[in-house]
């Protein structure tokens, strides 16, 4: 009886078929859930838009408990991106109301920040991919030069209270 060498190459090639196979059934959650959050982003804005709400700030809570079942039904990966995701649409919101900046300019700066936490969701999934594990993006980078994210002084956006958990999400220290 002869002893293949073949073998560790195939065991190598399974492993990697089992990895790509991941993110392809990943990815249709990932896509499902980013549909129900922007569903719900958009539903609580037509209640504010028909009056039922009566802030942006108040449409962006009434969409976080949907946004954040939608995101861990789909076992996202990333719970800090959507921390920032929300927080950040909460304090937009919040300039919103109080006349700091034009609703233009806050759907502008969802839109430019969902870009750019998708490039990193990417960024990290690639490198997680090939074995590697991905140093996270600063958020001060993730909302640079978006004007309905930035504070007076030019820091973060801090959330909250001294600390406020989304859903099974706790990023309290």
């Amino acid at each position: 009886m002869t002893v293949s060498t073949d073998r560790p190459r195939a065991g190598f090639f399974l492993a990697l078929i089992a990895v790509a196979l991941s993110g392809c059934l990943r990815q249709p959650r990932l896509d499902e859930a980013r549909a129900k959050a922007n569903a719900a982003f958009a539903a609580c804005d037509a209640a504010r838009a028909e009056g039922r709400l009566r802030t942006y700030r108040a449409a962006v809570e009434c969409a976080v408990p949907t946004v954040t079942q939608a995101y861990s039904e789909a076992a996202y990966a990333f719970p800090d991106l959507l921390y920032v995701r929300i927080e950040a649409r909460r304090f937009g919101a919040g300039k919103v109301d109080e006349g700091e900046i034009t609703a233009a300019q806050y759907d502008h700066d969802v839109a430019e920040l969902d870009k750019r936490i998708r490039a990193e969701e990417e960024r990290r999934t690639e490198i997680a991919e090939r074995s590697g594990t991905p140093t996270p993006v600063p958020e001060e980078t993730l909302i640079a030069g978006l004007p309905s994210f930035a504070s007076p002084t030019g820091a973060a956006p801090a959330p909250p209270g001294a600390c406020q958990p989304l859903g099974e999400i706790r990023t309290c220290k």
